[in-house]
């Protein structure tokens, strides 16, 4: 099934559309993981994924969410963190995909797919000429599914996850 998703900007009146749709999907990617600590998890999504949280994200001036729906029902959505360059690099022309997530009644529908190009082709038409993200070390479906799109593993950085210090790849692809 093709995902025939409409692909929006999301506004500040989808704040708690993104904070309940960010919840499900960070939980439905992560929750059964036998690494992953059901406590710390559900401390970071309290504190990621409120409404409140949303609108200070949604207001930032660097961020663009993108938000897919296939036939009027959320599906996934993206954020992209303009003029962010990775950890240890001198370039001020990247865009950092800070999040990119489906829900998982949708995955293997091309949602990922739609959602990543529609990513890369903000990044070009804003002026950026390179993307980089983090992924959980242990998230292997996610790597690979960067690695389909030309993003190479350039390092490792901490990420706090409730009261744990997780690891990621730092991945990153010119543009």
């Amino acid at each position: 099934m093709k995902s025939q998703a409409i692909i929006r900007y999301a506004a500040l009146d989808d704040a708690r559309l993104l904070a309940r749709l960010g919840r499900e999907t960070f939980g439905e990617a992560f929750a059964a993981h036998p690494l992953m600590p059901a406590d710390d998890l559900r401390l970071y999504m309290d504190e990621a994924f409120t409404t409140e949280q949303m609108t200070r994200e949604l207001s930032e001036s660097k961020a663009l969410f993108l938000l897919a729906e296939i036939s009027g029902e959320p599906a996934a959505y993206a954020k992209l963190l303009k003029n962010t360059p990775a950890p240890g690099s001198e370039s001020k022309n990247q865009i950092k995909l800070q999040r990119l997530y489906a829900e998982q009644k949708f995955l293997g529908t091309g949602i990922g797919h739609d959602l990543m190009d529609r990513c890369l082709r903000e990044a070009a038409q804003s002026g950026h000429d390179g993307v980089w993200l983090s992924v959980w070390e242990h998230n292997p479906r996610a790597q690979a599914f960067y690695r389909k799109w030309k993003f190479e593993t350039c390092g490792t950085i901490d990420f706090r996850l409730g009261n744990s210090i997780m690891t990621d790849f730092l991945m990153k692809r010119e543009i």
